[in-house]
C-alpha cells in the first residue's frame, strides 16, 4: 500500500511538472513579471497590495471602536467601579445560589 501512494504522488508530480512545462504562460505567479504590462497594470497590483495590507488594521480598529461605544453608551449608573466589599457582597450573594465566581482550579 505504501509503494501504491508513493507512486500515486510521483505520477501526480511528473504530470504537474509537465503542464507547467507544456504551457509556460500559466507558469507565471507575479503578473508583473510578464512582458506588456502597462503602468496602470502595475499601479492597480501595487494598490491591492496596499488594499490587503490596511483592511486587517481597519478591521481591528472598527471592532475595538466597537467596544468602546458600547461601553459608553451604558448607563453611568452600570458602568461605575464597586468597591471591595460590595464585590465581596457580590461574590457571597452568588455563592449562595450557587453560581460560582471563580474558574476552576485545574492541577
Amino acid at each position: 500500500m505504501h509503494t501504491l501512494k508513493a507512486i500515486f504522488a510521483k505520477s501526480i508530480h511528473t504530470a504537474a511538472l509537465l503542464l507547467v512545462l507544456a504551457v509556460p504562460s500559466w507558469a507565471w505567479a507575479c503578473p508583473t513579471c510578464k512582458d506588456g504590462l502597462s503602468d496602470n497594470y502595475v499601479s492597480a497590483y501595487a494598490f491591492s497590495i496596499l488594499f490587503m495590507m490596511i483592511v486587517p488594521y481597519v478591521l481591528l480598529a472598527g471592532f475595538f471602536l466597537f467596544i468602546v461605544v458600547s461601553y459608553l453608551r451604558r448607563p453611568a449608573a452600570e458602568r461605575k467601579e464597586l468597591s471591595a466589599e460590595e464585590l465581596t457582597n457580590l461574590a457571597l450573594k452568588k455563592a449562595k445560589q450557587g453560581i460560582p465566581t471563580q474558574p476552576p482550579a485545574f492541577d
